[in-house]
């Protein structure tokens, strides 16, 4: 895959915007043309100091592909965390439970 196509599967071809429904092919300064809402996509590699001090913005995923409204960065951030340690929790707890069940290699002697 090149570097292109990398990189536009982690943005819109097209977007539009979540709060006008304006459709647009270029993003100017970060905002939308039509309203002028700020429009974050990962490859804009915004610091968590910007994203604290802006505190809501409109990100694309693009798992989802779509506009994901965070009202809250400081809440989003904290709920983020939270899951990723229940996450790594579940993890850990699977990998106890799967070396409890391994068992030492048997040797089979060919006669």
């Amino acid at each position: 895959m090149s570097l292109r196509e990398e990189i536009m599967r982690f943005r819109p071809q097209r977007y539009q915007c979540p709060k006008c429904r304006w459709d647009f092919a270029f993003r100017k300064k970060r905002c939308c043309p039509g309203c002028g809402t700020l429009l974050l996509i990962a490859s804009d590699n915004p610091t968590d100091a910007e994203l604290t001090a802006l505190k809501s913005f409109w990100m694309w995923e693009p798992g989802k592909e779509k506009w994901e409204y965070t009202p809250d960065w400081e809440e989003h951030k904290r709920e983020a965390m939270r899951r990723f340690e229940q996450y790594t929790q579940v993890w850990r707890t699977g990998l106890l439970k799967a070396e409890g069940k391994l068992r030492p290699p048997t040797t089979r002697w060919i006669q």
